[in-house]
């Protein structure tokens, strides 16, 4: 009886026409039937149209410099998974397709054994988000962290959702672990060399400053950080440093403020390697407010530094030398450029 019940099952699983499985074998010559059995139970349905490369063609790329680093895996007939961090960013995940097949809404995530390693059991990572599109999967930075070290251990990633055009079989990606060792290595020490910063990150930042003479060890931190960016990425050709302060005083001593405030900033860009010829120094005073000066918060926002880095080369450029040791904390002599120029917009 019990033979007879599973010989039935065995048909309406792989012989009935309205359930038959569409899975590309992982293992080259292996029959399809073989490889759905192997498929785990987690798609929960008679069948699934699976993506997955052959055994032999299975690999991982790596691709990094100081501003990325990224490892890739190529699934046939479906497109490409990535990992991916960025200067200055956490770690993602994402899927991307030859053309649109995951339905929106949430798929499955599971570590899975490969058919070596029995021993292992598949285990849910986490539900992610699937949106219709080229792109249908990104995850962040936590559970592309779980993927990672369970791609590292030989287990391999499925994401299983129903397609968009209505199947009742479950689509399942599969990520494999085959040949992922060497590129994760070139990509765990690239991470060791990424920048701190992205582009976006160091692009525009307004730096705030009390009655002091000497910047802050925080501001000094976050320009060496845009120093070590401008020396790495050579697109960069220009940078604009606009100094500004509130109204409180006389409008003529907060000019004189404001190019002291200037100085500053840019003697230690400069004393920091950043080439001369590709500042810009502007000092406007109480001119360009962004907020009001009834109010300590508003005065505040005032009081600040404004650096911006640019891909185009400076309109012009100002005269400014490092001062010497004997100087003391003398101020690079700078051409009083300050209110004949146009609005710095921050």
């Amino acid at each position: 009886m019990i033979m007879i019940a599973f010989i039935f099952i065995v048909h309406l699983l792989f012989v009935s026409r309205r359930e038959t499985v569409r899975a590309r074998c992982v293992f080259a010559g292996m029959p399809v039937m073989v490889v759905t059995l192997l498929l785990p139970v987690m798609a929960n349905a008679a069948g699934s149209i699976t993506y997955a490369t052959r055994i032999d063609a299975a690999s991982w790329v790596f691709e990094g410099s100081k501003f990325g680093c990224q490892i890739s895996h190529n699934v046939d007939d479906f497109g490409t998974a990535i990992f991916e961090r960025q200067a200055g960013v956490s770690t993602r995940f994402f899927l991307q397709s030859q053309s649109p097949r995951m339905k929106s809404g949430q798929a499955n995530l599971f570590s899975q054994p490969p058919a070596w390693l029995a021993t292992e059991r598949a285990v849910k990572i986490a539900s992610v988000n699937v949106k219709h599109g080229e792109t249908p999967v990104t995850v962040l930075r936590k559970t592309s962290e779980r993927m990672l070290a369970e791609l590292q251990k030989g287990m391999d990633l499925h994401i299983v959702r129903q397609p968009w055009y209505g199947d009742s079989n479950s689509l399942v990606v599969v990520v494999s672990s085959v040949g992922f060792g060497d590129p994760y290595s070139d990509y765990l020490g690239c991470l060791r060399n990424l920048l701190p910063m992205n582009y976006t990150q160091v692009e525009k930042r307004s730096l705030y400053y009390r009655d002091t003479e000497e910047l802050t060890p925080t501001v000094m931190r976050y320009l060496q950080k845009v120093t070590d960016y401008i020396k790495e990425d050579p697109s960069v050709q220009a940078v604009y440093i606009d100094g500004h302060t509130d109204s409180v005083g006389i409008r003529a001593d907060n000019l004189v403020k404001s190019k002291e405030r200037t100085e500053l900033v840019l003697n230690y860009l400069v004393e920091n390697g950043v080439p001369i010829n590709m500042i810009r120094a502007r000092w406007h005073g109480e001119r360009y407010q962004v907020a009001t000066n009834q109010t300590a918060k508003g005065r505040a926002k005032n009081r600040r530094v404004t650096i911006s880095l640019r891909k185009e080369p400076p309109h012009n450029t100002i005269e400014a030398l490092v001062p010497k040791k004997n100087e003391g904390k003398g101020v690079s002599p700078l051409k009083d450029n300050a209110d004949n120029v146009s609005s710095p917009n921050g």
